[in-house]
This record gives structure tokens, sequence and C-alpha cells, in this order.
């Protein structure tokens, strides 16, 4: 059974993502998708969501859903908190538009009125051969899951939100527990817009057993 080493970027406990720190929700976008396009391989399709939380300005509110009903058509699904609508890939330029449009609108707790997010799993691509890490699947650790939110061993995702308060990217990295580990890290750092914390590495070990997995903190491959 394999070793690998996770990055969670970040836990909720410490933010939740990474602050991608630009104003418009389009530059955020582009961001995120230089990253992809240098250090990953799409290892699914994405989903995309726009929702439209209660508690804010209602003429604002009022615009957005406006806007998402003659582009989008019906919720996906209405709670009491926060609407939600699917989002197809070609109408994520004019969502982006119109969460620029409503620049600052906020929730009375300060969480942006409106966000497109972005979820997608990928591979990580080896800087070496830039081709995806051999060795790195969920096969190849028995579809070991991490948590009850769809996160396992042997494949990385993100999830990006773009927001009318702010935009922001979540990691879940794995990389190789090896030789190539520094490397790996290095060329993500090269390419994020944000420095990756110290604190979130772990490496995850078979259980003795080896029916199982169990991680220990790891000193970041980015240190010294």
């Amino acid at each position: 059974m394999p070793e690998v080493v996770t990055y969670d970027g970040l836990p909720a406990a410490a933010g939740g993502a990474h602050s991608l720190r630009v104003k418009r929700p389009a530059d955020a976008h582009e961001r995120v998708e230089r990253f992809l396009a240098a250090c990953t391989v799409p290892a699914g399709p994405a989903t995309w969501t726009f929702s439209i939380s209660a508690g804010g300005d209602p003429a604002a509110t009022e615009r957005l859903a406006a806007f998402a009903a003659e582009l989008l058509g019906g919720p996906r699904r209405t709670q009491r908190i926060r609407r939600d609508w699917n989002v197809r890939p070609e109408a994520v330029p004019e969502v982006l538009e119109a969460i620029a449009a409503e620049s600052g609108a906020t929730t009375k707790y300060g969480a942006s009125l409106a966000t497109l997010s972005q979820s997608l799993p990928v591979q990580l691509i080896d800087p070496a051969t830039g081709d995806p890490f051999a060795g790195l699947s969920p096969t190849a650790f028995g579809g070991f899951a991490v948590d009850g939110y769809g996160r396992g061993l042997g494949v990385s995702g993100i999830r990006a939100s773009y927001g009318t308060a702010g935009s922001a990217l979540s990691l879940w990295l794995n990389l190789p527990a090896d030789e190539r580990l520094a490397p790996a890290a290095r060329h993500l750092q090269d390419h994020l817009p944000f420095r990756l914390s110290t604190k979130h590495w772990r490496r995850w070990q078979p259980t003795r057993a080896r029916d199982g997995y169990r991680s220990s903190k790891l000193t970041s491959p980015l240190a010294g």
C-alpha cells in the first residue's frame, strides 16, 4: 500500500479557503484557471453553482434573482438561508459580470450576497514529466475516504468561490510521499497567487493491519 502527502487548504477552523486577493470576480477566475492549466489535469467535470444568500439588501437581491431567473431558469434548491442555481459552463462569464455589478453587496453577517462556486476534481502534474503523477489514483489507495464530504486519497480537488464581497480558493492536494514531493510542492507554490500554509500538510501511511490509512502532521515540504 503506497503512502501519500496531502495539503488541506484551508480547514474550516483556519478560514476555509485562501483569499484570491483581487476585487473583480473575472480576475479571480483567471487566476484559478492559470493555476489549473499549469499544475493539473481534470479528473472529472467541473460543477458550477450560483447562489444568493438571504439577509442582504432587498434591491440587490431582487436584481440578482431576476438575472438568475432569466439566464439560468428556476433554482435547483431553495432554502431559508440560500437559493442555488446550476450554471452551464458557457454561462459563467455572464454570471461573473452580474456578480461584479453588485460588488460589495453582503449579507448582514458580512458574507457575499451572491457567489459563483466552481468545484473540480483534478490530478496534479509532475513538473518533471508534464504528466499526472504515476501511482496517485483513488484505486491505488483502495478508495479510502478521508471524510464524509467526498474527499479521498489519490485524487485532488479545488473549490473556488467568486463573490460580491471577495473570492477564495479551497485546495485538497494529493502529492507523492517520496523524492518527488518537494519539487511538486514548489511547482504548486510557483503558480498560486497566495502562499501555501505551513500548518496543513499530512502524511498518510497504511495502518498496521493494512486495512486503511492513518495520518500524521508533516513539516511543510516548502520549509527551508
